[in-house]
């Protein structure tokens, strides 16, 4: 059990809210090896994280390679056709058992003395056994640890390494409202990432990307260039970026969704621009082909535009999880200055290869490794850490939309905690929610 040693870890006093001076955190938040250790412990190892998804391992045998916090695991569909996540750790020396980022197999091999396990996590075989004689471990004292929890919604996997705790239902609460909009865009209803992802790594903590996702206000000035030049293409129907309507209109919303899941919620705004509206981060959508095969799945084609020209949801589901436009993103911190960031390309099931492949080379424009948008974050993150080596004034105050937000109803007509397009609500979000994890409670 990880015991603190100085009062960094009194989240009351990093973390504030008060009639006075509003909102803030404290620079430590960022930059002390203590509190990245506690995270570790209390959100990526006691609490629910987002590990994969359905359609990386559709097939018996199949596995990827992926990352609990610091702990490396084997997310797995065993050749029984039930999914597991496996600690990559040989029961013997400690050292991993899978070293291909995916693939398909029956067992895992230990190099180092050539134990091998099973895809379901059992030791299949231990070489040279005579030689512990009497002291032989007994049969599954030395199988792979196993997450004691796992949860599905509409495909995407999530795990816990505790064995008790929040039930999967409650941790993702109003989370999967927002996650099923996204599927249900796709003519059948399910989303496929099964073209693969790739990963950008950034100087900097873990947290600039979770609350990133959640803040619209940067747009137009980190990402200008982006806009620029997707505006340039516009009139060779590719759409621009910036025709998003206006971005100070009230119908423009952020939503606080309540245990640290948040929402930049454009459905409203993106409707209100009818015909005219060419871009709503789900490329393809407005087709149609896909408006077509939504009214008859909906048996209503009212229920399918409305349903496509809201477009996809922007979501950030606590701690690692992030649903937008035409991706699916991961965050994966590696230490407490280092982070990479994983792109998932997110195709329709039931679109053409037409569509599908408009949605990856979309995708790649914008986050690829030679995109316009992902370069743009990494360099802010990574100056925002350089910041915060000044503690001057240690203090980041959140306040922007603080004193206009309100309870609202969603697009599900469920009330929210809400506020203009370009506040600050879905940052307050995260990190209240946040304090009460980290705080115990």
């Amino acid at each position: 059990m990880l015991t603190p040693t100085h009062g960094y870890t009194q989240y009351d006093e990093l973390i504030q809210e008060d009639p006075e001076f509003g909102f803030r955190i404290n620079h430590h938040l960022y930059k002390d090896e203590e509190v990245f250790q506690e995270e570790m412990d209390r959100i990526f190892y006691k609490g629910w994280v987002y590990i994969g998804h359905e359609t990386e391992i559709p097939n018996p045998n199949d596995f990827v390679a992926r990352v609990m916090g610091q702990r490396p695991v084997i997310l797995c569909r065993g050749e029984d056709n039930e999914i597991r996540v496996l600690e990559n750790k040989c029961r013997h020396r400690g050292n991993t058992v899978c070293q291909e980022q995916r693939g398909n197999s029956k067992f895992f091999r230990c190099a180092y003395h050539g134990w091998i396990y099973s895809n379901t996590g059992g030791l299949a075989e231990m070489t040279h056994p005579s030689a512990y004689g009497e002291r032989l471990p007994a049969e599954g004292e030395l199988d792979l640890l196993e997450a004691p929890r796992i949860g599905v919604h509409r495909g995407f996997i999530f795990a816990s390494l505790a064995a008790e705790g929040q039930p999967f239902e409650e941790y993702l609460g109003r989370a999967a409202d927002y996650i099923d909009r996204y599927c249900d865009l796709a003519p059948d209803g399910e989303i496929d990432l099964s073209a693969g992802r790739h990963g950008v790594s950034y100087e900097g903590n873990w947290k600039m990307q979770m609350e990133n996702l959640t803040d619209a206000y940067h747009a137009e000035f980190t990402h200008a260039t982006a806009l620029a030049a997707f505006a340039a293409n516009s009139s060779a129907g590719k759409g621009k970026f910036s025709d998003r309507g206006d971005l100070e209109d009230e119908i423009s919303t952020m939503r606080d969704l309540g245990g640290g899941h948040v929402v930049l919620d454009g459905f409203e705004l993106n409707r209100a621009q009818g015909e005219n509206l060419q871009f709503t981060g789900s490329t393809g959508t407005l087709t149609e082909e896909i408006v077509g095969k939504i009214a008859e799945r909906e048996g209503s084609r009212e229920k399918a535009v409305w349903l496509t020209h809201g477009g996809g949801s922007h979501i950030t589901v606590f701690p690692n999880l992030m649903i937008l436009w035409d991706a699916v993103r991961t965050i994966q911190p590696v230490s407490l200055h280092k982070t990479v960031i994983y792109y998932h390309p997110a195709q329709l099931k039931g679109a053409s290869q037409e569509i599908n492949t408009a949605r990856i080379m979309a995708h790649q424009a914008g986050f690829g490794p030679a995109g316009f948008l992902a370069p743009d974050d990494m360099e802010m993150f990574e100056r925002t850490q350089a910041g915060t080596i000044s503690d001057t004034d240690p203090w980041v105050y959140l306040n922007r939309g603080l004193s206009t937000q309100r309870l609202e109803k969603d697009d599900f007509g469920v009330e929210a905690i809400t506020s203009q397009y370009l506040g600050e609500t879905t940052q307050r979000g995260v990190w209240r929610h946040y304090k009460k994890i980290m705080s115990g409670e």
